[in-house]
Formats: C-alpha cells, sequence, structure tokens
C-alpha cells in the first residue's frame, strides 16, 4: 500500500505513529469517562486537602486513543507518591473535576498503563494535573 494511503488510513481511524516517524508529541486530555473520582479518592487517602498544591507520581494511569485524542484515565491508579508539598491545604473537601495541563506523549508510545512521573498536582476547584520540566511516562 502506498505512503500516502496509509498515512490517510493512520489519520481516519486513529492509529498510533510508527516508531520510526518523526518524533512528536501529542497533548492529553481527560473526558467524562476519565473516572476523576478515583483520583479524588487516592488524594483522600493521602491526606490531601483542598488549596494543595505537590509534585507528585500517578501510578497507574492509562493513556488511549480515542477520537477526543490521546485520554488520560484514572481507573487504575493505585497510588499517588507525593515527593514535596508546595501548598499547604485549606482542609476543604477535594473537588471532583479534573484538567489535565501541558501533559503531552511522544508519539512513540503505545496505549497502555504509566506510571506519570513528576506532575505538579493541585486541587483549588478543580482538581489540576500540571505537567512539569521533569514529567516522564514510564511504562508500568
Amino acid at each position: 500500500m502506498k505512503e500516502e494511503n496509509t498515512s490517510l488510513l493512520r489519520k481516519l481511524f486513529g492509529a498510533w505513529p510508527r516508531a520510526n516517524s518523526p518524533q512528536t508529541e501529542r497533548q492529553v486530555t481527560t473526558t467524562a469517562y476519565s473516572q476523576p473520582h478515583v483520583l479524588q479518592q487516592k488524594m483522600r487517602e493521602e491526606k490531601l486537602t483542598h488549596g494543595e498544591t505537590v509534585l507528585a507520581s500517578l501510578s497507574p494511569v492509562r493513556l488511549d486513543k480515542e477520537p477526543e485524542g490521546i485520554v488520560l484515565y484514572f481507573c487504575p491508579m493505585r497510588t499517588i507518591k507525593v515527593q514535596q508539598t508546595v501548598t499547604c491545604g485549606d482542609g476543604g473537601i477535594i473537588p471532583a473535576q479534573v484538567l489535565v495541563e501541558g501533559l503531552k506523549v511522544p508519539d512513540s508510545l503505545s496505549p497502555g498503563y504509566y506510571t506519570l512521573k513528576n506532575v505538579v498536582l493541585s486541587s483549588n476547584g478543580t482538581i489540576q494535573v500540571k505537567a512539569t520540566a521533569e514529567t516522564a511516562w514510564e511504562k508500568a
């Protein structure tokens, strides 16, 4: 099959690019099905509260290719490893919604389970998962 036909099919059906293609990154998002309540519960188990900001690793999370793009799911998550507390919380309730900011994955990553390392996790109005310069995806 010609390369342009393969490329068209890949675009239409959402196939992950081949490992030997030029290295690019794709934005990660969440959907209504990302199960943010699991992240909220794990934050409670770690005694995190509203207004708190920490540097942490989340493990495992699932990445999948969906029509919306690369989607992050919290359903398999078992642990939050807090490396540093940036801001203490106010003792309030952790919000239910989650937003991701700046999270990208290289095209070479395939769908599956990963440890999301070195993200800023905060909870003020929404749960925010923000990428840092040291954010990395490690196969779980």
